[in-house]
Order: structure tokens, then sequence, then C-alpha cells
């Protein structure tokens, strides 16, 4: 579970995130809607505890993101949009070398195990500056959970990604257990997989509730999010 309270964040004069509150609970996949610009990247990196804030609180599982940060990272998978890879380094070696810093038991199984769900076994033993774009977000996923969070977080898990590397990852999202925070600019991404969706606009939440209810009030997750759009 990710509590957010009161948090604000600003870049200079510009205020990226405008007193938010959220409250995250386990098992649900919850998806952060919004233009670019909008604070969906700066909310998960802040939960992430990758960069600081101005005013606020942030707990993952009851752990403060500011005070408790080792606490609140073990209980923390996050998945950026454009990771960051050891590109000299094989698969293999680069999932052993972030399951010993996870300190993770059974590193080889849970590895094995993991490459095979996701169907990137094969390039293991190959550098990761060889893969494709599809196989370096499998390998990054890999790295996100490879020491069983309970909460994950994802920014645009599958932007840009082939069909069947996409299906792949959402596939993994609707049978995990625990709390997913997806940011995605994909209503049929949150249509297909979310439980309940944020509308994040210039700082602000404008809306929230279930996707169903969304659906069923509006049509669509797209008409809802222009409906809520051009009210701002």
């Amino acid at each position: 579970m990710i509590t957010i309270t009161n948090l604000t964040k600003k870049y200079g004069k510009i205020t990226a995130l405008n007193n938010v509150n959220f409250t995250f609970r386990n098992s649900e996949i919850i998806a952060i809607m919004g233009e670019n610009g909008a604070g969906k990247s700066t909310l998960l990196k802040i939960c992430a505890g990758i960069i600081p804030f101005d005013h606020g609180e942030v707990q993952i599982d009851g752990f403060s993101i500011t005070h408790q940060s080792l606490q609140a990272r073990q209980h923390l998978g996050y998945l950026p949009e454009m990771p960051e890879i050891y590109e000299r380094l094989t698969g293999r070696e680069f999932l052993y070398y972030i399951a010993s810093l996870r300190e993770v038991p059974d590193a080889e199984q849970t590895i094995e195990h993991l490459s095979d769900m996701t169907g990137i076994t094969d390039a293991l033993e190959y550098e990761i500056g060889s893969y494709s774009k599809g196989m370096k977000q499998k390998i990054s996923l890999i790295s996100a959970i490879v020491h069983n969070p309970k909460n994950l977080l994802f920014d645009e898990p599958v932007y840009g990604l082939d069909p069947l590397t996409s299906r792949t990852i959402q596939d993994f999202m609707k049978k995990r257990k625990g709390t997913t925070i997806i940011a995605t600019h994909s209503t049929q991404l949150v249509e297909h997989v979310a439980d309940h969706v944020f509308l994040l606009m210039k700082g602000h939440v404008v809306a929230s509730d279930s996707v169903q209810t969304f659906i069923k009030t509006h049509g669509s997750i797209e008409d809802a999010y222009f409906h809520f759009k051009d009210r701002i």
C-alpha cells in the first residue's frame, strides 16, 4: 500500500505536483493518466525515492520514503519509461548484479523462473547492448521484480513495444498480487488491466474512480479523459 499526503513538487517556478493526495491499496492496479508535463513521471520518481519533493509525505507499506528510505525501497519495484542498463554486461550478469544488491535468496532459481516467464532465457548470454527495445524492457522488468516487491511502479510500461512483449507485461500485471501503479497515456492499456484510474492534470487530481464506473458513465476511458480535460 502506498499513501501520499499533501505532496508538492516544484521545478523552479513550475509546480509539477500541487498538494496531491493518493491512496494506492493492496491488490489493485491503479492507472495515473495525464498529458505530458502533468506530473505522472514526477510522482513515480518521488515514490521510488529518486527525486526529492518540497512538501508532504510518502509512505510505502508504512515506511516513510524520506526517513525510512531503505525499508521503503525494499517493498518497491520501479520500471522507468527509459531504463538505464549496463549494456556491456550480459543479461544474466546484469540480473545477478541486481539480485545481489537486493540480497535475493535463491537468485539463480528466481532469475530462471522470471526469464522463462518473460521469454528472454535464450538471450541471457548476450550483451544487453545487442538487445531490442522489447528485450531491454523485459530485462528491466525482471530487475524491478526480482526481489518480489509488494508494490510496483511502471512508467509507460508498454510504449513502443511489439504486441507479444506488450501482452507479456500486461498478463504479468493482471496475474500478480500486490499494488501496481501505471503512469500511462494509453487508454487501451487502462481499460485492459487497471482497476482504478486517477486523472492528473496540471499537477492536480481532477477526477478518480474505478475504470468500470468511468466507462459506464462516459462510454470509454478516452471519453472520460477528454470530458474532464475540457473542463480545466
